[in-house]
This record gives structure tokens, C-alpha cells and sequence, in this order.
């Protein structure tokens, strides 16, 4: 755990753990206050506590098989950020996909810099196999783009009309860094 200070707000930043599994109200909060923002991110049904309580066992079982890392980025007992790695499988179990959302009140003040630059190390000390990070990122999403490319991370391909967002089709863009 650590507490640190972005801005004038006073975070703390805690791996997920079975503790958390008390805490699906949480995170049914976090992740509908995205989704109502219409964020750039692919999920656009709200979730029910039940919905998000069976995603955070799955998810704590990933995390102690070490198939995936996952910080979360508190306020008090708000739910104000997450960011995770999932390590692929078969024959990509080389690759770490990397995830990251953040509530909107709470962008722009390094929060997001400081969970990248924290759960890529995490993933390189606890998924040893791991070679390469990979992410995917709305054509319109210019800050994260920057903020990837920032933390190392170069576009390799766009795929056209990807995502649905605010009635378009929209390209995606896909970013992957070496896990060196």
C-alpha cells in the first residue's frame, strides 16, 4: 500500500487482494460512474453488485495464479482509479495486456502516470514470462494515447470503424512496449 499525494487530493494505492472482495458495491460504483460518463472505454452497460462481485473473485484468483496484476487508486473508500496487466494465454502468454481507467474528476493530475509507470513494474517482478505490453486505445482518446507514448509505448496498427462511441464507428489504435 501506498499513500501518495496528486494535486491537492490524498490517494492510496492498493494491489488487489481477497480483502477487496468485500467491496463489489465499490467497484459497481466505479466502473457505472465510467460508463454513465460514456468514457473511452468498451464496457456500456451499467453493472449490477452481483455482476461486479463475481468479477473481483475471478479477478483475485487471477492475481494469486499470477496471471494478472491489478492496482486500484483509492480516495477514502471511493474507488477513484484502477489499472491493471493481464498476462495472455497459450501462445501469447508472453503478453501483457494493460488496462487503465480513471474516474473523470480525477484525470489530469499524474494519477494515471504514476499507476502505468507501477503496474508494469508489478508485472515484471510477479509475470517473469512476460515479454511485451500490449493496450488498445480509442482513435479520440488523444490524452491517454499521449500518455502511452510518454511511458514508452509505440503504435503498431489502426484498426478502422473498431469501436462504437457517441453513434460512429470509430478507429482503435493498438500501442505496445517491450517489457525490458
Amino acid at each position: 500500500m501506498v499513500t501518495k499525494i496528486f494535486g491537492d487530493k490524498k490517494l492510496t494505492i492498493t494491489p488487489l487482494s481477497a480483502k477487496d472482495l468485500k467491496c463489489a458495491k465499490e467497484y459497481a460504483d466505479f466502473i457505472n460512474s465510467l460508463i454513465k460518463e460514456d468514457a473511452k472505454i468498451l464496457m456500456n452497460e451499467l453493472q449490477t453488485v452481483k455482476q461486479e462481485k463475481n468479477w473481483t473473485i475471478a479477478a483475485v484468483k487471477d492475481v494469486k495464479n499470477r496471471k494478472k496484476v491489478y492496482l486500484i487508486a483509492r480516495d477514502g473508500n471511493k474507488i477513484v482509479g484502477n489499472t491493471s496487466v493481464e498476462l495472455g494465454r497459450c501462445k501469447q502468454n508472453h503478453i501483457g495486456k494493460f488496462g487503465i481507467a480513471i474516474r473523470k474528476e480525477y484525470r489530469g493530475i499524474g494519477l494515471g502516470k504514476f499507476l502505468m509507470a507501477e503496474v508494469l513494474n508489478l508485472a515484471k517482478k510477479k509475470m517473469p514470462g512476460i515479454r511485451l505490453f500490449r493496450l488498445e486505445v480509442f482513435k479520440n482518446n488523444k490524452s491517454g494515447m499521449a500518455l502511452y507514448k510518454k511511458m514508452g509505448f509505440k503504435t503498431i496498427a489502426r484498426v478502422p470503424k473498431h469501436i462504437q462511441y457517441k453513434g460512429r464507428l470509430i478507429a482503435e489504435y493498438i500501442m505496445i512496449k517491450d517489457a525490458k
